[in-house]
């Protein structure tokens, strides 16, 4: 059955955040088509321009290109934090080539609102876009469910992302805590639940899950 669309489920703005141009503008095609949604979406080829766009438009739909490039990919990963701080209200689609398990485990934990693989059909992708319009729960395509087997039992708080970030650079607990300005057993504990709901046995884990994130 068509799911229904009111103007209140629909987003302030829609903006597509994808490098390459021929994908760009099939998925501003395919928004487009969406009932009342033809003049929200708005295509945007730099990702640093992502920023000043979303601060204008509190309440946007961004569909951001998570790559498999990690250069790329650490850029895209700090749009997702950057976000979840200073502009919590976006909503952000996961348009993703990369299926590598402890990348999708981590974005789902920073609380993006859909993960869809470029890999599923044209259909699959509309139905979950307007299917976020009115949901505040996760979404993910039938190809990310099928490796995310084991799903995220909740979010990383701000807090925690902010850890993680701070680590993955290659500082230590006590660093972490002096740039934050918080308590070494406050950051600790950050560090050890954050690595509880990503799966992450150990410092190894944490060190190659950074390593890939930034491409180390």
């Amino acid at each position: 059955m068509e799911s229904i669309i009111t103007e209140g489920d629909l987003p302030w703005k829609i903006m597509v955040v994808v490098p390459c141009v021929l994908t760009a503008v099939g998925i501003v095609h395919q928004l487009k088509s969406i009932p009342g949604a033809n003049k929200l979406v708005n295509n945007i080829k730099r990702i640093d321009e992502a920023y000043g766009e979303v601060l204008k438009a509190p309440g946007s739909l961004v569909v951001l290109n998570i790559s498999q490039y990690s250069t790329l990919l650490a850029e895209e990963i700090k749009f997702i934090n950057w976000c979840r701080t200073v502009q919590p209200s976006a909503a952000i689609i996961a348009y993703t080539r990369n299926h590598t398990l402890s990348v999708l485990n981590y974005i789902s934990a920073l609380g993006v609102r859909v993960i869809v693989s470029q890999y599923e059909e044209t259909e699959t992708f509309t139905d979950l876009i307007i299917k976020s319009f009115s949901s505040m729960s996760m979404l993910s395509s039938p190809i990310i469910k099928n490796i995310l087997d084991e799903r995220i039992s909740c979010a990383l708080t701000v807090c925690e992302a902010q850890v993680l970030e701070q680590l993955f650079l290659g500082h230590n607990v006590s660093q972490v805590a002096q740039s934050l300005g918080r308590n070494i057993r406050t950051v600790s504990a950050h560090k050890r639940h954050a690595m509880e709901k990503l799966g992450l046995q150990c410092e190894k884990d944490l060190h190659v899950l950074g390593c890939t994130l930034l491409g180390k």
